[in-house]
């Protein structure tokens, strides 16, 4: 469960004015191009590409999570034998734990190149989720070493639970992990924080470092909102025209 005593990322004291549009059309990828070449905001190349690493992470850990329903849903139809199907269900949530395991060592590498402090803020909310699933990670990649004679067979709570699976958990060592739909929901809520805390405390910094980039990346997202307004205009105007020209004729 999450830490309940943090909430999530705060709004920045140079935005506590800025409406909620100009907020939500504020884009980290933005930032980044905003933040370029200005070392005392903290924002450079590295950071960048953990950050888009974690996005991409995100979408296969999206795809894996459908593999998983899918082989579970084998299983309960026995379309094949039940040794393969369950084989191909244990490799699906091995790559799907990979995928929490990156994103958390991603984010983790953001936190400590960065000093932010609303991303820390947000790994500490979630440690319990992304350590345990990290842990369960650690326990695939190193399976072989659990098996009865292996290095860390008296590392498992139950020695004999080496891996299974319990409706939308795994199991192992008598500990109990969610891999169904509630998880990659979290997994989405996890890097929504993620998002938004890196780009709160990257505009914090640019703010103090260069009060000019800031006031740039300010300038491009006011202009995507009146782009954004202009354009649903012409597509309101062309529907009624559409809507006009089908009753006259």
């Amino acid at each position: 469960m999450s830490n309940l005593k943090i909430g999530p990322p705060t709004v920045p004291l140079v935005l506590a004015k800025a409406p909620r549009v100009l907020i939500r059309a504020l884009d980290v990828s933005d930032l980044f191009m905003s933040a370029a070449g200005t070392p005392n905001a903290r924002i450079d190349l590295g950071p960048m590409i953990a950050y888009n690493s974690i996005e991409s992470y995100l979408d296969a850990a999206k795809r894996q999570q459908r593999r998983i329903e899918q082989a579970s849903a084998a299983i309960v139809k026995g379309i094949r034998s039940r040794k393969h199907i369950h084989g191909n269900l244990f490799n699906e949530v091995h790559f799907y734990l990979i995928c929490w395991a990156r994103i958390a060592k991603l984010a983790r590498f953001i936190a400590d190149k960065t000093r932010f402090k609303r991303v820390g803020l947000v790994l500490r909310r979630y440690h319990v989720e992304l350590k345990d699933r990290v842990d369960c990670r650690d326990h695939l990649e190193h399976f072989e070493e659990r098996l009865p004679g292996g290095a860390r067979q008296n590392k498992l709570l139950l020695p004999n639970d080496l891996l299974n699976m319990i409706g939308k958990h795994v199991t192992y060592g008598g500990r109990k992990l969610d891999v169904g739909p509630a998880s990659i929901r979290l997994l989405q809520t996890i890097v929504n924080d993620l998002r938004i805390a890196i780009l709160f405390d990257g505009i914090e910094a640019l703010a103090i470092a260069d009060a000019n980039r800031f006031s740039f990346l300010i300038q491009r997202a006011t202009s995507k909102i009146q782009i954004a307004r202009i354009t649903q205009q012409f597509r309101t105007f062309g529907n009624k025209q559409t809507r006009k020209e089908t009753a006259d004729g």
